[in-house]
């Protein structure tokens, strides 16, 4: 069987939702936007959320795009799940999200890290916000 993913009864003003708007949901609500992708894991930051494909092998992010936080090569906000085209082909085993950060950890056990990076928290070996996701050298 199949299943439909449901968000919201939340705060929607970034577009995190991924309804098509920045509106708040009181109850959850349908993400038509995922339809038939057999989403296996969703994970939320504070203004952004991402989405999984295990048979698409694609990550889906949307909501606020400040700092790269979505990793698709700009700051701009989404209010729909766009697939990030540097994880396409990926196969992921989790993805965890910061405030305004997100790593994935690869079925083959690279990370990937992109986003804010004020204080190195990407992992990079720098202090440069990251808007695609990029491998961590150290991990190697």
């Amino acid at each position: 069987w199949k299943c439909c993913l449901f968000l919201g009864k939340s705060r929607g003003e970034d577009g995190q939702l991924g309804h098509g708007d920045a509106e708040d949901r009181l109850i959850p609500t349908h993400v038509g936007a995922l339809d038939g992708l057999e989403i296996v894991s969703v994970t939320c930051g504070a203004d952004h959320t991402t989405a999984y494909s295990g048979t698409q092998i694609e990550v889906y992010s949307w909501g606020w795009g400040d700092f790269g936080r979505l990793g698709h090569g700009n700051s701009s906000d989404l209010l729909t799940p766009q697939p990030i085209k540097a994880l396409q082909g990926l196969r992921i085993k989790q993805i965890a999200c910061g405030d305004s950060h997100c790593l994935a950890v690869t079925m083959e056990s690279e990370v990937q890290s992109w986003g804010r990076n004020q204080n190195g928290q990407l992992g990079l070996g720098s202090n440069e916000d990251s808007l695609v996701p990029q491998k961590i050298q150290a991990f190697q």
